[in-house]
C-alpha cells in the first residue's frame, strides 16, 4: 500500500544534513521528495501472522513511524511501501497482509521512501520539482540553492528548462528572485536540525538556521481551494528577505497568524484566474484574539487556556488563505487555538482525537531564530490523506 504523508526529518542517522553550504537544501528536498534515502540490504527476512521480520547485517537507521520502500522481494506482497512497526538495533517489523509464513527469498533492500514527486530539471545548483499527482495543478517549484544561509524558491506555471519559465509566483515586482527558505545561520559545515512533512501534492519544510528549538515552517505545492476546480490552488510560503538571524517574526512562517499584513505568500493567480501572482494573507480561523498578529499557541491567538476546560483538550484549527476573500485552507497543518505557552511538550507525536481520530500529529516550535518574541506551536497531521 502507499502511504498518503511522509515525514523526514534530521534525527535520523540516515537523513540528509542541512548546513549554511550550498546545495545542502537542494539534496535534502532532492531526497525527501525522488529518491529516498538511507537504503540498506536486507541479511534475512521471514513472516509470521502476517508481520515481516527484517533483519541486516549491521545497524540500520530506520524508526518507528517512518515508512519503507521494500524492492528485491521473491514475495510481490512484501515489496512496496511499508510503516515501520517496531525496531532494534539491527532489525525492523512492517506489516505484509497477505503474505504465507516463511522465508522470504530474492535480494531484498530497502531505504526511505520518497515523497512521489519528480525533479524534472536540474543543473548545478538548481533543481526544478514537481508533483506526479494528476489530480495537482502541476505548476513547478524551482529551488536555487547556490548561496549559504538561504535557498530562492520560486512557482512557475511553465518551466523549459532550469532557469526558464513563465508565470513566476512571486512575481519579481513582489519579491525580486523569489522567496527565501533559511538553512543556517552561518556559512559553514554545522548541521542544523529540520523536518520535512509531505504528501504527492504540497510539503512543509521546517528549519533551525541556529539550533535553537525555534524553526521557521515554510510551504510549497497546492493548497485546499474553497472554490470548485480551481486550477491555480498552488501557493508558495517563505521569507521575504534574509531572516536566518532575525529577531523578530520571520514573515514566510506558516505558525504565524496575521490579521492585517500580506507578506510571505503567494497564490499562483486570483481565483477568477486572470493576471499573475497574488499576495495572500495566512490567518488562523479561530484569530479573534487581542494582538493582530501572533504566532499559533499564543496568548493573543484566541484566549482558550490549556487544556480547554469542557474537554481538557488541545483545540486546533485550520490556518486560512485569504486573498480577495477567503481562497482555502493550508493542507495537513493545525493552528492552536489554546495559549499554551511551554505547557505542551514539542518535538513529539500525539493522538489525534474527534475528526482527527486515528492520525498522528508533530507538535512543532514555531519562532524567530533569535530574540525575546514568545514562540508559538502547531500540529502537522502526520497520517493523512490531507484534504483538498
Amino acid at each position: 500500500m502507499a502511504f498518503p504523508v511522509k515525514n523526514y526529518s534530521s534525527v535520523s542517522a540516515a537523513a540528509p544534513v542541512l548546513t549554511g553550504v550550498a546545495q545542502s537544501l537542494q539534496q535534502l528536498i532532492r531526497a525527501c521528495l525522488v529518491t529516498g534515502y538511507g537504503s540498506k540490504a536486507v541479511q534475512s527476512l521471514t513472516v509470521s501472522a502476517g508481520i515481516a521480520t527484517a533483519v541486516y547485517a549491521t545497524a540500520h537507521a530506520y524508526e518507528v513511524g517512518k515508512v519503507l520502500r521494500v524492492t528485491g522481494a521473491g514475495a510481490s506482497t512484501v515489496n512496496g511501501e511499508r510503516l515501520v512497526l517496531s525496531v532494534t538495533a539491527s532489525a525492523v517489523t512492517f506489516a505484509v497482509p497477505g503474505t504465507p509464513d516463511g522465508v522470504v527469498s530474492g535480494s531484498i533492500s530497502t531505504d526511505i521512501a520518497p515523497a512521489g514527486w519528480t525533479e524534472v530539471y536540474t543543473t548545478g545548483s538548481v533543481s526544478v520539482f514537481k508533483s506526479s499527482a494528476v489530480e495537482a495543478t502541476g505548476l513547478f517549484l524551482r529551488v536555487d540553492d547556490a548561496g549559504a544561509l538561504n535557498a530562492r524558491i520560486r512557482l512557475y506555471e511553465t518551466m523549459s528548462d532550469a532557469s526558464t519559465g513563465t508565470g513566476p509566483t512571486p512575481l519579481d515586482s513582489q519579491v525580486s528572485g523569489g522567496l527565501y527558505w533559511p538553512k543556517s545561520g552561518a556559512a559553514n559545515a554545522t548541521a542544523r536540525p529540520w523536518v520535512l512533512i509531505a504528501d504527492d501534492r504540497g510539503f512543509y519544510f521546517a528549519a533551525d538556521p541556529l539550533s535553537t528549538g525555534r524553526y521557521t515552517l515554510v510551504f510549497g505545492g497546492d493548497f485546499a481551494s474553497v472554490k470548485s476546480g480551481d486550477a491555480w490552488a498552488a501557493m508558495v510560503a517563505g521569507n521575504q528577505s534574509d531572516q536566518t538571524n532575525l529577531t523578530t517574526t520571520p514573515d514566510g512562517c506558516c505558525g504565524f497568524s496575521n490579521r492585517d499584513a500580506r507578506s510571505g505568500a503567494y497564490i499562483a493567480r486570483a481565483h477568477s484566474a486572470t493576471g499573475g501572482s497574488v499576495a495572500a494573507n495566512r490567518m488562523g480561523a479561530a484569530h479573534n484574539g487581542t494582538a493582530s498578529a501572533v504566532y499559533s499557541g499564543g496568548s493573543g491567538y484566541s484566549g482558550a487556556a490549556y487544556p480547554n476546560q469542557p474537554n481538557n483538550g488541545l483545540l486546533l484549527t485550520k490556518p486560512e488563505l485569504w486573498s480577495l476573500g477567503l481562497r482555502g485552507t493550508l493542507p495537513g497543518l493545525y493552528h492552536i487555538r489554546n495559549s499554551v505557552g511551554q505547557d505542551v511538550g514539542v518535538g513529539i507525536t500525539i493522538d489525534g482525537t474527534d475528526d482527527l481520530a486515528g492520525r498522528k500529529l508533530l507538535l512543532l516550535r514555531v519562532a524567530p531564530p533569535t530574540g525575546a518574541v514568545a514562540p508559538g506551536v502547531v500540529a502537522l497531521d502526520l497520517t493523512g490523506p490531507w484534504a483538498r
